[in-house]
Parts: C-alpha cells; sequence; structure tokens
C-alpha cells in the first residue's frame, strides 16, 4: 500500500512521514482562516468503512483500487499520558505543536489533492478501542462506480482563536462556521450545528465519523463531547428522526475545539469547521432481536411437541450464558426450525438468558394449565411470550385505526433506526415531518404535544397509523381482511390501505380546514350557529368519559339540550357540549366523569350543520387499483379488503362519493363503537390489530366482545392486539404484537426478525446521479 508521505501519520511506532514535517508550513496559516478554493465544488464522497455499513458492492468496488490508487492515514495518538517523554539527560525532540496534532482540516486539503487525482484515501482511527475506518473519494467518480456515500464532505474551514478575551471565542468559531458554510456553498438556516472538543487528530477523526453516521442513519442526536445541547430530564435532545423538507438534503456542520495544553501556545485554541451533506446510503439497520432484546418462536403439531422443544431449549441455556453469540447462533437455530404452517406455535421473550429460562418455564406450567390446554384461554406474561391453543388464524383479521388524541410526545422516535428504509421510502413519497407534525411531536419541550390543535391531532394520528400499516403491511408482510376505524380513524383507514390517490395532499387541506379549525374546534362556529348565540357569548365546551350505561344518559338528555352523547363505547360513554350542562347531567346521574379538556365537536348535533362540507372534503379520487374488479383484486393482492363504516351495517363501497358519505355520517353523528366491534364481528372479523400511536381502541374491543360473547355462548372468540404503547419501548411494543399474531398462526414474514441487513437493506437506485443527494 503506498502511504503518500505528505498524508500519513505517525501511528503505533509505524515509520512513516508525520504531519509535523508540514508544520512550518501549517503554522503559518494557523491564524487565518482556511478556505479550500478549488476550481469545482468540493464534493468528497465519505462511506463508513466498518463491515456492517460497508455493503458487499461498496467493498468489491472499493479493493479495485490498486496499492498505488490507495492514500492512508492513520491517527496520531495525541495522548500526552502515552507519549514517551526524554529526560533530563536525553537530547529534547521535536514536540508537535497543538495544531499539527489537532488539525483535521490540514490533512483533508491535503488529501483533497490525492483525491482529486483520483485516488481512495482511506482514514485510520480508534473508537473506543475499536479500529475504524473512513473511506474519502471524489464524489463524481463514486457515482460514477455506482457507490452509495454515506455522507459528502462539502467544504472546511480552520482558524486560530485567543483565549481569555471577552467574545472573541464566539466570534471566531462563527467566522470559522460561517467560512466553512461558504465553501459548501451551504446558508446557516438549513444547516444542523454541533460543537465539540476534539483534542486529538483521533478524536476528530471520531467526530467526523459520528457525524456521516448521523447523516447516514438520519439521526439527529447530540455527538459525544457536545457543548451546545443541553442535558435536561424534560427536553428531548433532537435524538429521534433528522426530519428535513421534502427532496432537500440534511447538511450538518461539525465544530470542533482543540484545547492546547502547550506552554509555548496555551492562549490559543484551534477552531475547525467541516460541513457534511447527506449521502443517498443509509446506515444499517438495528437489529430487532439481540442478546438484550430476545424472540424465540417455536412451533409444533401438538402441545406435547411443543413441551419437548421447551425443555430442548432450556437445555441449551443450562449450558452456558446468553451472550452476543448465542444471540446469533441458537437463535438462528431456533428461528430455522420454525414451521410457520405448523398448526400450534408460541413466543419466548424476555431480556436475558434468565428471564427466558422464567418464560420458558413460566409457558411450561401454563400447557398444563387446564384452561390454556383444552379451552383456548390465551396465555400471556408481562414481558411478552404468548401461546393459545385455539389460534384464530387470519380469516378474520382486522386492522383498527384509533381516533383524535391518541398521539404523544416522541412517540416511536428510535423505530428509524430498526427501519431505515421504510423511513425512506415514506420521506420520497411525501412530507413526512408534516405528516407525523414532528415540530409539536418531537419539540425540545415535552409539553408542546399537548398544546396540539384538533387539526395537528387529526394529522399526526392520520400519520401514525399510515407508518405503521406500511410497517406491518410491506415490512412484516401482513394481510388484513377487513378494515374499520374509530371515530377519525376512518379517515386513516382510506389514507393507510392504498385506496385514496394522493392521501398526502390531506395534509395541508386539514391544516387549512375550516372544519378542523373553526367550526367544530377552536371558537365552535358550527356550535355558536346550532346554539343560536351572539358573537360576544362566550362558548365553554368540554367533554367527559363516564362509566354509566348510554340508556341512562338519553334518558336525560332532553333535559340539558346542550349536552350532547357523544360516543358509546363499551361500558363506558362519552359526553361533549356546555361544560356546565354536562357537570349537571352527571351529578343527576350520580356519575363522576373524567374531563377530556378537549375541544371537538364531533359525534354531536352541531356538527350536522357541516355535513355537506365534511363529505367534500373527504370525497377523495380513489387508486386505480383500488377500482379494479373484485375477481381482478383477489388474483393480484389476495382477497379485498372490506372496509366497515360506523354508519351502516353493510361494507362501505369502494368508490370517491360512497367513501366521503360514510365518512361524513360517521363524523357527524353519535359513535356508537361497541356497534360497531359487534357488526364486524358478525362479518367474521376475529382478531383486531390496532394500527397507529398508543392503545386506545384495543382494550375497549376486548371489553365489548366479552360483553357481546356473555350474551351468548354461540359467540365467537376474539382477540384484540395493539402495536404500540404509550411509555413503552416502540420496538419491544411492536414485537409483542408480532409474537401474539404468531401465536394466532397468522402469515407474516420473519425475516426483518433474522435478516436485518438484507431485509431492511436500503434501496438502491441503478440510476445515480452525479450529485447523489436531494437537492
Amino acid at each position: 500500500m503506498n502511504l503518500a508521505p505528505p498524508l500519513a501519520t505517525t501511528h503505533s511506532g509505524q515509520a512513516e512521514t508525520s504531519i509535523a514535517d508540514t508544520a512550518n508550513a501549517d503554522k503559518a496559516i494557523a491564524d487565518t482562516v482556511i478556505t479550500e478554493k478549488l476550481a469545482k465544488p468540493l464534493r468528497i464522497a465519505v462511506l463508513l468503512g466498518d463491515a456492517v455499513n460497508l455493503d458487499s458492492h461498496s467493498a468489491q468496488v472499493l479493493g479495485t483500487f490498486t496499492e498505488r490508487e490507495r492514500v492512508q492515514i492513520c491517527a496520531a495518538d495525541a495522548n500526552q499520558s502515552t507519549v514517551h517523554r526524554p529526560t533530563a539527560h536525553e537530547p529534547k525532540e521535536h514536540e508537535p505543536s497543538v495544531y499539527e496534532q489537532r488539525s483535521l482540516t490540514a490533512l483533508l486539503g491535503q488529501a483533497t489533492t490525492a483525491i482529486e487525482q483520483g485516488q481512495l484515501v482511506e482514514l485510520k482511527f480508534n473508537d473506543a478501542n475499536q479500529p475504524q475506518s473512513l473511506y474519502l473519494l471524489d464524489g463524481l467518480r463514486a457515482a460514477k462506480l455506482r457507490l452509495h456515500a454515506h455522507a459528502f464532505i462539502a467544504g472546511f474551514a480552520a482558524g486560530n482563536e485567543v483565549t481569555g478575551v471577552a467574545n472573541t471565542a464566539v466570534e471566531n468559531a462563527a467566522t470559522v462556521a460561517n467560512a466553512a458554510l461558504a465553501a459548501a456553498k451551504r446558508s446557516p438556516a438549513q444547516t444542523v450545528q454541533h460543537q465539540t472538543v476534539a483534542n486529538t487528530l483521533n478524536e476528530a477523526f471520531v467526530a467526523l465519523r459520528q457525524g456521516v453516521t448521523a447523516l447516514a442513519a438520519r439521526t439527529q442526536a447530540p455527538l459525544k463531547g457536545t457543548t451546545d445541547i443541553k442535558q435536561t430530564n424534560n427536553t428531548n435532545h433532537q435524538a429521534g428522526y433528522w426530519f428535513s423538507d421534502q427532496h432537500q438534503a440534511r447538511v450538518l456542520c461539525l465544530n470542533l475545539v482543540a484545547k492546547t495544553s502547550h506552554q509555548a501556545d496555551e492562549s490559543r485554541n484551534l477552531n475547525q469547521s467541516l460541513v457534511l451533506t447527506q449521502g443517498t446510503q443509509l446506515a444499517a439497520p438495528k437489529a430487532l432481536v439481540d442478546e438484550n432484546r430476545l424472540f424465540v418462536p417455536i412451533s409444533g403439531d401438538s402441545i406435547n411437541e411443543l413441551k419437548a422443544k421447551l425443555f430442548q431449549l432450556l437445555s441449551s441455556l443450562d449450558i452456558g450464558a446468553l451472550d452476543t453469540s448465542f444471540a446469533s447462533h441458537q437463535l438462528a437455530f431456533w428461528f430455522e426450525r420454525y414451521d410457520a404452517n405448523a398448526p400450534l406455535a408460541l413466543v419466548l421473550m424476555a431480556a436475558s438468558s434468565d428471564d427466558l429460562k422464567l418464560e420458558a418455564k413460566a409457558i411450561l406450567t401454563a400447557l398444563e394449565n387446564d384452561a390454556v390446554r383444552h379451552h383456548g384461554q390465551p396465555f400471556k406474561t408481562p414481558a411478552g411470550s404468548c401461546f393459545t391453543a385455539k389460534p384464530l388464524g387470519d380469516a378474520g383479521l382486522t386492522f383498527v385505526y384509533p381516533g383524535v388524541g391518541t398521539v404523544y410526545a416522541n412517540m416511536f422516535n428510535n423505530l428509524h433506526e430498526y427501519f431505515p428504509a421504510l423511513y425512506h421510502q415514506l420521506e420520497r413519497e411525501g412530507d413526512l415531518s408534516a405528516m407525523l407534525q414532528s415540530p409539536q411531536i418531537y419539540a425540545a419541550d415535552v409539553k408542546t404535544a399537548a398544546g396540539m390543535s384538533l387539526s395537528q391531532q387529526a394529522i399526526s394520528g392520520v400519520g401514525a397509523s399510515y407508518l405503521f400499516t406500511k410497517l406491518l403491511t410491506q415490512v412484516f408482510n401482513i394481510k388484513p381482511k377487513m378494515a374499520l376505524g374509530y371515530s377519525m380513524g376512518e379517515a386513516a383507514m382510506w389514507a393507510s390501505l392504498d385506496v385514496w390517490q394522493t392521501p398526502h395532499a390531506m395534509i395541508n387541506a386539514t391544516e387549512n380546514s375550516d372544519i378542523f379549525n373553526h367550526a367544530i374546534s377552536g371558537e365552535l362556529t358550527a356550535v355558536r350557529r346550532a346554539w343560536q348565540l351572539a358573537d360576544n357569548e362566550a362558548i365553554v365546551w368540554n367533554s367527559f368519559v363516564v362509566r354509566a350505561d348510554s340508556h341512562e344518559i338519553k334518558a336525560l338528555l332532553p333535559e340539558f339540550p346542550r349536552a350532547y352523547l357523544a360516543i358509546t363505547q363499551g361500558d363506558t360513554c362519552v359526553i361533549a357540549g356546555c361544560e356546565t350542562s354536562c357537570k349537571a347531567l352527571l351529578a343527576k346521574l350520580g356519575k363522576r366523569g373524567i374531563a377530556a379538556n378537549r375541544v371537538t365537536a364531533m359525534h354531536t348535533a352541531p356538527a350536522l350543520l357541516v355535513h355537506g362540507q365534511v363529505q367534500d372534503f373527504y370525497t377523495q379520487a380513489l387508486k386505480p387499483e383500488a377500482l379494479k374488479p373484485k375477481a381482478l383484486k383477489a388474483a393480484a393482492h389476495g382477497s379485498p379488503i372490506r372496509f366497515i363504516s360506523a354508519a351502516q351495517t353493510a361494507p362501505v363501497t369502494v368508490d370517491s362519493h360512497s367513501i366521503g358519505r360514510a365518512i361524513a355520517d360517521t363524523f357527524c353523528s353519535p359513535l356508537d363503537f361497541s356497534a360497531l366491534i359487534q357488526n364486524a364481528t358478525e362479518q367474521g372479523a376475529r382478531l383486531f390489530v390496532e394500527v397507529g400511536a398508543d392503545r386506545q381502541t384495543s382494550t375497549l374491543i376486548d371489553k365489548i366482545s366479552h360483553a357481546h360473547a356473555s350474551q351468548s355462548t354461540a359467540n365467537a372468540a376474539t382477540a384484540a392486539i395493539a402495536c404500540n404503547a404509550k411509555g413503552a419501548d416502540a420496538i419491544t411494543s411492536l414485537l409483542k404484537c408480532l409474537a401474539q399474531l404468531i401465536s394466532h398462526r397468522v402469515p407474516l414474514s420473519l425475516a426483518p426478525l433474522i435478516q436485518p441487513l438484507s431485509a431492511n437493506a436500503a434501496p438502491l437506485s441503478s440510476a445515480v446521479s452525479p450529485e447523489g443527494e436531494p437537492q
């Protein structure tokens, strides 16, 4: 390998030419801002060199560079505690200055020359004692070689500062950052900036790698050692998905500060800024299953066979501790033995080997229980392990879409790390930030989400359902047979299941809708009209959840004309209207209500005044495939989905007018969710999967189904499962959902669990533009 003398640095005693040899030239420009002035814009492609993130194609292409085309830069260990210092009797050798030791930008300036000559530059360093590499090459050449970079270096600058002078450090750092941004032709407004201390070249390389990783992972998180991000309990550190404007590249300005410890230069620090832009290659997805999140599916033809396999698992656990090796080999062993066509299956979930033993023993005990073994009583543990001897299958698999008010601060903010390709797809299809209302949901102040308007909650709720629908149907290949929605969940249902042609257009329409912002929320203009109030008469609106029979409430409604029974849901109801009237009704009822403190007149009589507007709003153009004849649709996609509305007993006809009318009827009329679930059950719904944020409907459905089943022994068993839960880890909640679906023998793909790199790898375009990134 050709280690070009001007570029190599001393590392582990290697006899390469040190950057110290260029000290005089570097020192001469150390006190001024360095901006690379190239004939063409700087565009250096950067690829993460670790085996996880460097795909086989990239590794193969990089391997074709000959020895003379490769340049290696090794970071010197600048930790003075490990450097040999001459004794008083030894001659004093040259001691590199702080700038020589820590100037990443000086190295990049030299590397640029090699890169322009078509060479491949490899940066070698250590991160937490682990060897790491970054590969740098010309961006245009990378595109021609069909290499998808994790990020691009678009500009850099450096400059010294004098410490101890008020505001000087801040002004100098800003000047350097602005110089780097100017070189990259990027504005501060479109840039995220991170500042960190990098006292050694190795630390600078580590910071560079973190920045590249952040862009590749689309994760905006504080870098190690950052000094500009507050670490407080009620601040969301922006550690979740890095949202950006649609079709706009993410830009990171990495600001490095080198704190000098040299006596001769103790009053000077070095500021360096690098501008990085996102590449087309995504970071590898995190593994859903590992030694700290265990998921073991076990199938069999009989309960006795399941017991035998559980004993086998326990024996293997007794042999050795569950470490990374076990997770990669033993877990793979059980996935390989799993038979998707077997009549029975159980799933074990645990956070450690000891917990896995306890889960296995708990299920073994349950398999001896007569209610579980013979009568089909489902068995679940808090950890997520589950089994049912009478699986429901997928014939009655029904997706349930929750209504408004289920979204919450920081909801599933790490989900993108496990499914980067899905987020990449959603980002290309529409405005993902607007879809999830990220400025409110992922705000620095977690209280911001609680103050969302009705339209914002509606958009974000539909966005969450859309996201989870794509996750379940496209990643795990789960195919529902039926679908229904709770209140505005009906709109989410049509938007998520590939019926509406342009569902993303509904975001802007909802944001600016008079219906959501004024008529049935906000100043409640529809209510003002219905109650015939003057403009100066105030409306104090509220809603209350009360445990009461709907018939009791209906009997009292004539006495309280400004109070309404809005929703009936199992053993509870929701009344809404004038707060004073609602409280008086509750008092006469002798019940205590829980105030929702939400201003919405949906499902009340005043909403009927905007029925026509709502119907027009939701009368949307449909996708051509949604209008195919059932025979063709069944042949191409399996059985067509039956869409069930609270507004009618028969499934909704899939045409624009029928859909718009059904949503408007549900929106403007009292919602009887109990009747909706009973109607769905009579049509064959058995396994209800709540698709969206939190678990608003799952508990309600269980209560409704159990109450309905107790009325007649002829009613079939049902089950409700949520794929998300507020306050719980998003991945654990998702795995618990999948575990129950497996136990009920619902066909689904296990590939994302056992092959995360291949199953969730970022789709690579066959036509790579020279730019290689969004503009």
